[in-house]
């Protein structure tokens, strides 16, 4: 390249790096328009409700839905470790 080459390069770089700080500034220096109001939301607390015992949760919750947390026999085995080897 020649010297005129890189000359006008970097003057077309500048120009184009002037205009799109003046385009920047003017998009995002503008004051906010919007006045919204932030919703407060209430603290977490410590304590739980009585979800058995409290009938507004007898809507939500399924008496009679499965308990993830039972251990459920599958068949007659009753060795308790099945991955040993031994019965």
């Amino acid at each position: 390249m020649k010297r005129e080459d890189i000359i006008k390069i970097g003057l077309v770089a500048g120009i184009s790096a002037i205009i799109s700080l003046v385009i920047a500034g003017a998009m995002f220096n503008s004051p906010a328009k919007h006045n919204q109001k932030v919703p407060v939301v209430q603290p977490i607390t410590t304590s739980f409700p009585d979800v058995a015992n409290d009938p507004s949760y007898n809507v939500i919750f399924n008496s009679n839905a499965l308990d993830p947390t039972q251990p459920v026999q599958i068949g007659n085995s009753q060795n308790t470790s099945p991955f040993t080897g031994s019965q």
